[in-house]
């Protein structure tokens, strides 16, 4: 290299290279300061997105419940619809031939009579229960034979 001022020529030779510690850190500490204001960029831009997909997602949310209690009241207003007795009615007659029962038509079911021991004897804990289901299986057996 020449220096046209004062016309001497420089040379280089005496330069040698040398890695300095100073400049170095220097160096580091820039990279990492960078690193770390990219890092936090890219993480709020991270959660900047996601609030927009939650907010997305949540108005989709709201539509189908709008949607859904609207399904909700039209299957109650068929319900009310099926279930009408007027509606019933007309159904057995016409469809099904069906006619209301003549009072001869009715037949009863028969009277069961059980043993109810074990119930009444639980209900009666502490008087005389086993006595009394004692007479009762004499009495069943009577009645049997």
């Amino acid at each position: 290299m020449t220096d046209w001022a004062d016309g001497i020529e420089i040379r280089n030779n005496g330069i040698k290279c040398v890695i300095d510690a100073r400049i170095l850190s220097e160096l580091l500490r820039t990279i990492i300061a960078l690193g770390l204001i990219a890092g936090a960029l890219l993480f709020y831009s991270w959660v900047r997105s996601q609030i927009v997909y939650i907010g997305y997602e949540t108005q989709n949310l709201f539509e189908d419940e709008e949607k859904l209690l609207d399904m909700q009241d039209n299957l109650i207003a068929e319900e009310e619809t099926l279930t009408s007795p007027e509606r019933i009615y007309t159904l057995a007659t016409r469809d099904l031939g069906m006619t209301k029962l003549r009072p001869n038509q009715m037949i009863l079911p028969p009277i069961q009579t059980r043993d109810r021991g074990i119930a009444d004897s639980l209900a009666m804990v502490g008087s005389e229960a086993d006595n009394l289901k004692n007479s009762k299986k004499r009495t069943l057996r009577n009645t049997i034979n």
